[in-house]
Formats: C-alpha cells, structure tokens, sequence
C-alpha cells in the first residue's frame, strides 16, 4: 500500500505528465486518440471545441480530488495499481483496484461505478426494497462514453425499476390482493392475475436491465450535438435485489463468478493420501463459472453477416458479407475458392469474382478480428459517429447495445455453516474490463481470488488485496527494455487499461436475510397492528350497540315510569267511557263542548273506580268528588250560558 502512494508522489512531481483534460493546454495539443479518431467538431463552425458533459475524474470512491492525483493516476512509465483509500465507502468490503495503459491512450478510458438505492411505496403499503448495483465501463476512442455512463447509467436503470415498482415490491402472500391492508388494486397498474402472459419478477428485472442499455445509448446520441463526441464503451454491470444476482454485459469486458468446494474432511484426506493421490487443494476445488459472454465480431460473425445480407447498403459497396478460408487476390480471379456467407454454417466453393475481392464484413480471428476493419467490439454504447477507416463507412448500424443477461438465485445457494465456506458457496463475483481477460484465463483468476484470501482471513481488506493482485498479475512487471511482462513468464503484459472490481456475494445475500429477517418482523407487527384495530373497532362497534339498547331502554323505562304515575292518579277506564270516546271521534264538537265532555268521562270512570271500593271507602271518596265536580259543573254551565247569548 505505501509503496503505490509513494509511486503516484514521485510520478506527481514528474515535469512531462500530460495535463488535464479540459484545460487550455489541451486544446492546443494533440488531445489523444479520442478527437482524433473522430475528427473533433466545432461549435458553430468556429474553431472552437465543444465541451464535454462530464469533467474527466476517476470514480469518485478512489477520492482522487486533485489535479496532481490524476496526473499520477495517468503516468504510463509507473502504471501504479490504485486502490480505493477508504474501503468503507464500498459496501461488503467490495475490492477495487485500476492501473492505467501503457502509452495506448493518454488518459485510462475505462470507469467504475456503484450505486445503493431503495424502492419505495408511496402509499407506503408494501416495505421497502433495497437493491446495489456495480458497472465498469471500458471507453475507446476516447473516455467520454464510459464516464457518462458511470454518472448517468444508474439513475436510468432506477427509473426502469420503479416503473414496474408495484409488481416488485414483496407482498403479503397470505392477503389475495397483496399486502396487509390490500385489497385496492391500481387499475392503470394491472395485477398480474389479470395478464394474459404470466410476467415474472425475473423477467421485470431483466426487461428494466435491457431498456436501461438501450436508454443509455440513446441518450449519447442526444447529448452529440451538444457536447464533443464521446465515443464508446463498453458495460459490464451487476444488480443485486431481492436476493438474486443480476449480471449484464454489452462488449468484450467480463463478469466471472469464482467458486470452491467445501474442503475435504480428514478421514477422506488420510484415505487419498493413502492412495497416493495429493491433489492441489486450490487446483482441484476451485473453479470459475462464467456470467458473461464476450461480444466481439469474432463471436457474433453470424449476426453480422446476417446485418450486411439483408441490409447489403450499409455496405456502400466497399464490404462484402461473405468469409473465406484463405483471404482472396485478384491473382487468384477465376478460380474456386471456399468460402460461406451469411449465416451459414457449413462451407462451400464458388468462383472468385471482382466483387470478393471487396473488404470482409468480419476479418481477422479472435482477439484480433474488427467489424469494417476498425472496431474489435459490437455492443455496447455510443460510437454514433465512428467511421471505417479508409472507406468512411459508418459502424455504428452493425452495433447494438443489447446486454446478456444472466442471474442467478442466491436463495436456493446450499451453504452448510460448519464448513465455513460462505466464498466459495455463494462465490466471488470478479468484474473487469478487458485488460485482465487479454492475459488471464478464468481458472487463473479463481485460484488467484481464493489464494489471497487464504493469506487475508480476517483483514477487512482483503477482497481489495484479491483486486490488487489480479491487476499486477495483468500488468506485470517492467524490463530494462521499457517492455511491460508477466512475472511468471516471459509473455508480454497487457498494454491496455485495467479495472478489477470483486464482489463477495455470500457478503451480500448475508445483508438480504438480515433484510428478510426485519421486513418479517415488520410485517407481523403491522398484521397485530391490524387486528387489534379490527379488535378494537368491533369493540367500538359493540359499545355503540349497547350505548344505543341502554338508550333505548332508559327511555322505555321512563315512559312505563309515567304510564304508572298516570295509573295511581287515574282509575280504569270503563267500557261505557270508550264508546263514548269513539263517538267523540266520530263527530267531533266544537272545542268548547270537548272539555265539558272529557270531564263527564273522567267523572263517570271516577264513579266506576269508587263503586268497586269498600262501602266506608266508597262514600268517602264519592264526598271528595262530589265537592271537586261541583264547582267544574258549574263553570261548564256559565260557559254553556255564555255561548247561548
């Protein structure tokens, strides 16, 4: 570690570093590969050049703020391996680690980025889900495509995921319409129940992968008429949300899941010792599991042929859409020669022509194969204005940012705590742009993961030890002659840049059941929380009713209250009365005469009431109402007077 700071201070100080991008001196100088190869364009026809969308930096976890930091970053006679200074800025103890070109480019085109984001409900009816994502962009042309891609790449992405948001976000699988206080449906948001196709989660996510790729190349080609040409990059990125893992990759970088069996136990050592058999734990249980496929014109010759046979005018009459066994001449005109075209895959004789002699479509084999003669990659993003060299052809119509997409289940992941083997269970999920790949085979690079950490245990570093050692093993070491080699052999080091990111997942799906865990938790609670307020409303509900009976009662106890009052004071009623009553009701008198009536009826029940009386009582009480009748008589009588005159 001192040894990287002290090579990036002695380099700092070196007077023949290139300066800064952006600044005066670069746009009087050369300017590198990136303008040149696409002619830089002025503003207004001026002689002015346009300005870049992002200010060239390294990713910003490196924490290189200075000019000078970046300087030292770029030197090309030191290459120092740079390593983030803060681990703790990277989650799981994630390793980084980078080291710049050998003279191929002025600046180091490629780019790193992570992002941690949450998915929430904004009716806050389901929790919220987390998710982490890591991209490594590699530039060419240029490093403008890469570093808008690591600034602008993930907000794209998260746009994908929230617009299909609410079939993301875990539901409540015991509620029928999801969640706890389900129920509504959103119906510009139809439930899966409803599709005619069952859609999965698996498929979401990778549908919001694949148009984030295509939105991301889109937006280059809107950004061309405002800022200088960003060339292109390749993407190479990761997603891990809802205990899954995620990998899509556009281009030549590559995503290689490191794994290792379980050590053997020691009775089964002592019997292969016994046997003679002493294999090389690391040789025998390590092994890599590929997560990507490279896109070069070499490993998709076929859709390219294919492009140029149904679209033979983005040719222009310059390529043809045919491969040979033995590239032609115009010596060998008129002769049979093998050769295939289009999509074919066997091959077959035809007589060589003027027309043959045109440009393969493809040439070249393996690494060295280019599309047009130029590029070496197929997908990915940018190169809207990339030209074929010599012939002016535009390239970018054969490209496509179309990502493969694979992922992988960490749930049904088998991990037996006793055997302490969270790495190799889950394994370790290396990302690197081609710098590593050009000189590294994937068993190498798994017995390098796993060796370092065998000699790290405990250190909390030790995935950025395993980064820094897969970038020293890439880039070598340097001879008398100025030549870059590898350590363990002879053979030449990779000249180009070098970016290494290593995900521990078991790191990773440890937080997801932790995650689980709580949104269980939670979940439980809000369900008590439910049904106490459900409780508590038929509660509520329940005491209504009684409030309400006892309201009711109250008041019938009060009327009989007053029906019984009434029947101390007033004798039954007898049959004669009620007839009389009737006839009232029948024909009613004028309101003087109702009075004079009701007191005859009250006093003919009042003289029924007294006859049912003892003899003693009953003159007693007849007395009493002879002298409280005979005054109300009377008065009837002066009113009957009143009204005769």
């Amino acid at each position: 570690m001192f040894s990287n700071f002290k090579e990036r201070f002695i380099s700092a100080i070196v007077p023949d570093l290139p300066p800064l991008p952006g600044t005066g001196e670069r746009s009087g100088s050369s300017g590198g590969g990136h303008h040149n190869s696409h002619g830089g364009r002025s503003r207004f026809g001026g002689g002015q050049q346009m300005p870049d969308k992002f200010p060239y930096a390294r990713p910003p976890f490196l924490q290189l703020l200075t000019p000078d930091e970046l300087r030292a970053s770029a030197d090309h006679n030191v290459r120092p391996i740079i390593v983030p200074r803060d681990i703790n800025l990277l989650p799981w103890g994630t390793g980084y680690a980078e080291c710049v070109n050998s003279g191929k480019s002025e600046w180091n085109e490629d780019q790193g980025a992570f992002c941690r984001q949450v998915l929430s409900d904004p009716e806050h009816k389901h929790p919220d889900l987390p998710y982490t994502y890591f991209g490594i962009f590699d530039g060419h042309a240029g490093y403008g495509a890469a570093l808008a891609a690591s600034h602008q790449f993930h907000h794209i992405l998260h746009e994908k995921l929230v617009d299909c948001l609410e079939l993301l976000l875990p539901r409540d699988s015991e509620s029928p319409a999801g969640g706890a206080e389900g129920g509504k449906l959103n119906p510009t948001f139809p439930h899966p129940i409803y599709f005619q196709r069952r859609v999965t989660k698996d498929e979401l996510i990778v549908g919001a992968l694949e148009s984030a790729f295509f939105n991301m190349d889109s937006l280059i080609a809107q950004d061309s008429d405002r800022y200088r040409d960003a060339g292109g990059c390749t993407a190479c990125v990761s997603l891990f949300i809802d205990g899954k893992m995620y990998v899509a990759n556009a281009g030549d970088s590559r995503a290689v899941l490191c794994q290792r069996k379980a050590t053997l136990k020691k009775n089964q050592k002592e019997q292969e010792a016994e046997a003679g058999i002493v294999p090389d734990p690391l040789e025998a249980n390590c092994y890599p599991v590929p997560f990507s496929a490279d896109h070069t014109p070499e490993t998709e010759r076929e859709r390219l042929l294919n492009v140029a046979r149904l679209k033979p005018h983005l040719m222009g009459n310059q390529y043809v859409a045919m491969e040979y066994a033995k590239r032609p001449h115009i010596k060998d005109m008129g002769q049979r020669i093998l050769c295939r075209q289009g999509t074919m895959r066997g091959w077959t004789y035809k007589t060589l022509t003027r027309d043959d002699l045109c440009i393969p479509v493809v040439n070249g084999e393996g690494k060295r194969s280019r599309l047009l003669g130029t590029l070496g990659v197929t997908r990915g993003f940018g190169d809207h204005e990339l030209l074929a060299i010599n012939t002016g052809i535009q390239i970018k119509p054969f490209l496509t940012p179309h990502p493969d997409v694979r992922q992988r289940d960490l749930t049904q992941v088998v991990c037996i705590p006793d055997e302490d083997n969270r790495d190799g269970d889950y394994g370790v999920l290396v990302m690197a742009t081609d710098g590593l790949w050009d000189v590294s085979e994937n068993d190498a690079v798994a017995r390098t993961v796993f060796q370092t950490l065998s000699k790290y245990p405990t250190e909390k570093h030790r995935y950025t030890m395993v980064a820094q050692e897969l970038v020293a093993r890439a880039r070598g070491k340097i001879n008398d002659s100025g030549h870059w080699r590898l350590a363990d052999s002879k053979a030449a080091a990779t000249v180009d840049d070098i970016s290494v990111i290593v995900i521990p997942v078991g790191q990773y799906y440890k937080e997801h059941v932790e995650w689980t865990q709580n949104y269980k938790r939670d979940l439980e609670a809000k369900r008590r929380q439910a049904q106490a307020n459900m409780a508590q409303e038929a509660v509520n509900v329940l005491n209504g009713v009684i409030t309400e009976e006892a309201h009711v009662v109250e008041e019938e106890e009060e009327g009989e209250v007053v029906v019984h009052e009434v029947a101390k004071t007033t004798p039954k009623k007898s049959p004669q009365p009620k007839k009389s009553v009737e006839k009232l009701e029948k024909a009613p008198e004028p309101e003087e005469e109702l009075a004079p009536s009701l007191e005859r009826v009250q006093l003919e029940d009042t003289a029924t009431a007294s006859s049912e009386t003892p003899a003693a009582e009953q003159e007693k009480d007849n007395e009493s109402n002879r002298d409280a009748t005979t005054p109300r008589q009377h008065q009837a009588k002066g009113r009957k007077g009143k009204g005769k005159h």
